[in-house]
């Protein structure tokens, strides 16, 4: 990828002296910073901006590293083949026309593939806005000319940009602002080649990185982009567009209707340690924060709150709380210090209000707010600060030359919420920015970044490659998942291939004749649950098809009856025992087009889409995986013990959902597994109601 970010030679290929075409906003920003070779390519020119313009690439004198395409879109086949020709490593293609503009242009797109697959050649984009190295002003775009110009804030974030336009947006948006300073910048558009993963490799190495952030509006390889993110030792913040529950109309199992693509990829991105951010400015802002602060030794979450007003102290400690941080409790020595900024009559409360400390010192040339910094930066009981700032105010002294360097030999996260006047507000800004310090104008915004700086981001552990996951099935069992037809398996068949999987399931019975119902009901023990088994039928309960609670032997008959009646004879009686707990969970795995198979984890029971809180890994999963897929749903409460119940045996949870998920990687026929309820009782967690469907 060196050769797309670092080239020593550039063709730009629709290279035009017209100020109004694109051709000519590349070349400009090329002789603005770029300082390697550069080459107009027109056949309609002889020279463009002083520079000698050549007909085609392959009459270029000499090698090319990098052309950048700017052509209509029915001519770029021809001139990657010709650039491939020539042997140019890579060309950026930022002509519009392709899969996005329907099936012509989609065809133009598939031919690019084919070209790429058969050279060797890497393709970047089409339809995208190039790349933008700020740290190296190498601008290979067709972005205005003037934004580079006016100049750009360096810094240590890089972005992947899915949308062309929106890339130079949020570029411009954090220049005129003075929001964040960026390293790189890269547009992506329609993916022909190289994609996210790509850029993530080179982003892993690159010294101008400390944060990577991404918006998407797809994967192109889902499994390797979470292989990436598990080793890099970077924050990687990643927004992605379209987050529907695309497909659950069609779903047979609760576990498909429960998905959606937002709960997968916010799942995947969770177990793979990325950040998840739900808008642009959230994406913005978290990378920001991450890039000028590191979380402190130990992982600790307590927090000073540095406030210029009681109520703003007040709003910030919830803010604070939300985010799983708490308040520090100040050592009695750094009470003391700060007792001696405040008036005798105001005692230091938590949060600590400096509002009497700076009336007290009016006029006397004491920077409260620097001193009261220093002493809570010293408390080791102190993991961060959350310091709040009034610009514009005659009494509010402020001096950043000194709290930079502060906060820099603390090694504490320091964040800032800001207000005042708008022109005051914007200078400040800019200096904080300088000096590495992140503040937002909204205290809720603040207080998220703070909790985004200080939770401890463990790497997450490397998981056992596909092809390493072996499981054997009895031979029966095997033979029946090759041969069965696509579509459910009935309860009792789905269960005997968990149970062989490892998954604990109810002891069942099949009877078949009304002779069979008490001996099989007897042997397992009263109460029983009777089932009704119909070909193709998933939810039973929804088509009658359940009986609980059966008490004896006549009961099970006047049951067995009443089902057959209902199946007009056509299905099977399934006799299980009934087992007993407070606590019903459903269990799933679905294959994602984007990520493979995904294991399921949820409340359960007859309620589950009701409860609709469900969370997502991807297969397989380690321990750490499963524990960490168990802590991620709402229903917290439930799982601990709720008023007198038992807690949830979690290590036996989680062994059943890597056992689930190393089935779906071994059995590729398994499209869906849907276990619910999964009962949590005396017995441990039992299945006793699950579905397979093959596909």
């Amino acid at each position: 990828m060196d050769f797309f970010f670092t080239p020593q030679v550039v063709a730009v290929i629709g290279a035009t002296p017209n100020p109004l075409k694109g051709g000519n906003a590349i070349l400009k920003n090329l002789l603005l910073g770029y300082r390697g070779g550069i080459y107009p390519i027109n056949p309609r020119y002889r020279e463009i901006d002083g520079l000698p313009c050549y007909p085609s690439v392959s009459a270029v004198p000499g090698p090319v590293d990098l052309a950048i395409v700017f052509v209509p879109a029915p001519l770029v086949p021809t001139t990657v083949t010709e650039c491939a020709a020539k042997g140019v490593r890579g060309v950026m293609i930022e002509s519009g026309g392709f899969s996005e503009t329907g099936p012509e242009g989609a065809k133009l797109q598939r031919e690019l593939t084919r070209i790429a697959a058969r050279t060797g050649i890497r393709i970047w984009g089409p339809n995208c806005m190039g790349l933008v190295d700020v740290i190296h002003s190498h601008f290979f775009s067709f972005m205005d000319p003037q934004a580079q110009a006016q100049g750009f804030i360096p810094g240590s974030v890089s972005l992947v940009v899915q949308s062309g336009m929106l890339s130079a947006i949020f570029l411009i948006d954090l220049m005129s602002h003075a929001t964040m300073g960026v390293s790189k910048v890269c547009s992506v558009g329609n993916k022909v080649d190289v994609n996210e993963c790509d850029l993530l490799e080179y982003f892993l190495k690159d010294p101008d990185t400390r944060v990577i952030g991404l918006y998407l509006e797809s994967f192109a390889d889902g499994r390797r982009f979470l292989e990436i993110c598990r080793r890099c030792g970077k924050p990687i913040v990643v927004l992605k567009g379209g987050r529907s529950r695309k497909g659950a109309e069609a779903a047979m199992s609760h576990t498909a209707s429960l998905a959606g693509d937002r709960r997968i990829v916010a799942g995947a991105l969770a177990q793979a340690g990325a950040i998840e951010a739900r808008d642009f400015r959230q994406m913005m802002d978290r990378c920001r924060s991450l890039a000028l602060t590191k979380p402190p030794a130990g992982g600790k979450n307590r927090v000073a709150i540095l406030t210029f007003s009681g109520g703003a102290g007040i709003v910030a400690t919830d803010f604070v709380e939300e985010q799983g941080l708490v308040v520090a409790d100040l050592a009695e020595s750094t009470r003391t210090a700060l007792q001696e900024l405040f008036p005798s009559w105001m005692p230091v409360s938590d949060p600590i209000d400096l509002w009497p400390a700076m009336e007290r010192h009016i006029g006397t040339g004491v920077d409260v707010y620097s001193r009261a910094l220093a002493i809570v930066l010293g408390d080791p009981g102190v993991d961060a600060v959350f310091l709040h700032i009034a610009i514009g105010n005659s009494r509010v002294r402020l001096n950043l030359s000194k709290l930079s360097p502060l906060i820099q030999a603390s090694g504490k996260p320091v964040i800032v919420w800001l207000l005042g006047r708008r022109d005051e507000v914007f200078a400040f800004q800019k200096e904080a920015l300088a000096a590495g310090i992140p503040l937002f104008s909204e205290i809720g915004r603040a207080a998220e970044c703070l909790g985004a700086a200080l939770h401890e981001r463990h790497r997450p552990e490397p998981i056992p490659e596909i092809g390493s996951i072996q499981k054997d099935l009895p031979v029966p069992l095997a033979a029946l998942l090759a041969s069965a037809v696509p579509g459910p398996l009935d309860e009792h068949l789905s269960k005997e291939l968990l149970r062989a999987s490892g998954v604990p399931t109810v002891p069942e019975r099949i009877v078949t004749s009304a002779e069979q119902v008490e001996a099989a009901a007897a042997a397992i023990g009263y109460p029983v649950v009777m089932k009704g088994l119909l070909p193709g039928g998933v939810h039973k309960t929804e088509m009658g098809l359940v009986r609980l609670d059966i008490p004896d032997g006549p009961a099970a008959l006047r049951a067995y009856a009443t089902l057959m009646e209902r199946m007009e004879g056509r299905g099977q009686i399934l006799i299980q025992r009934q087992i007993q707990g407070k606590v019903e969970l459903i269990l799933g795995l679905l294959r994602d087009p984007q990520f493979g198979p995904c294991v399921m984890f949820g409340l359960g029971g007859v309620t589950a889409e009701l409860f609709d809180d469900a969370v997502f890994a991807v297969a397989p999963l380690t321990r750490r995986d499963a524990l960490g897929l168990i802590g991620r749903i709402r229903g917290q409460k439930m799982l601990n013990g709720f008023r007198g119940t038992p807690p949830v045996d979690r290590e036996e949870i989680s062994r059943i959902l890597v056992a689930l998920g190393e089935t779906g990687v071994a059995f590729p026929r398994i499209r869906e597994i849907d276990i619910n309820p999964l009962i949590c009782g005396g017995e441990g967690p039992i299945a006793v109601d699950a579905t397979i469907i093959l596909q």
